[in-house]
């Protein structure tokens, strides 16, 4: 939480994206709307807790294909971020998603096919809670275009000097790799501190 709200908080500053306080309560703290502050403690939660439950059942498929599925993606995202370093949102999203994809492919952990069918099984969520944030009634837009400036009724507005342009239905592209980053980085602290509290119980 602390690293995306320092992330949130920057960006609204700057303008590159902001809120419609029409459909907000109206309390604020550092610049971000109380709804926003609630996103960074429900969503991550509700993600690890997706997470958890398909690598308990164990039945995550393509473990074999899993780190060329992330090596694939580290390229494609880093290849962004190289080639979009104006865009400030563009670079940010797919440059950090890409180092979390080389740290991934480094550890090689046990569990990165888990999070990848988790992930997948999370995208559809995904599309209907941050379709609606980015326009209240986003199956109107076409699946793919590129006329973000048709999108008027929004929750999470965007400067779209800052990004692709590209809208899925009213979800820019950045935000999927944004999604990789958030649920990624969770995954890989709750592991990480789930496997020290483990190695600590054995000690004992």
């Amino acid at each position: 939480m602390a690293f995306f709200i320092a992330w949130d908080v920057f960006f609204t500053a700057k303008g590159i994206w902001g809120f419609n306080e029409a459909h907000l309560v109206g309390l604020s703290l550092f610049g971000l709307p109380l709804e926003e502050w609630m996103f960074f403690v429900a969503i991550p939660y509700s993600c690890v807790f997706t997470y958890f439950v398909i690598r308990s059942n164990r039945k995550a498929v393509f473990s074999s294909k899993a780190k060329t599925i992330v090596l694939a993606f580290a390229g494609l995202s880093l290849g962004l971020c190289l080639y979009n370093l104006s865009h400030w949102y563009t670079a940010s999203a797919t440059g950090l998603c890409g180092i979390l994809c080389l740290v991934l492919l480094r550890k090689n952990p046990v569990w990165l096919a888990d999070f990848l069918l988790a992930f997948g099984v999370l995208l559809l969520p995904f599309v209907l809670t941050n379709g609606i944030l980015t326009g209240v009634e986003f199956w109107q837009s076409a699946p793919i275009h590129m006329s973000p400036e048709t999108i008027t009724n929004h929750i999470v507005w965007y400067a779209n000097e800052h990004n692709l342009g590209i809208r899925f239905f009213t979800i820019p592209v950045e935000d999927f790799f944004y999604a990789f980053l958030l649920i990624g980085m969770n995954v890989f602290l709750f592991e990480r501190w789930s496997s020290k509290k483990a190695s600590k119980e054995r000690a004992k």
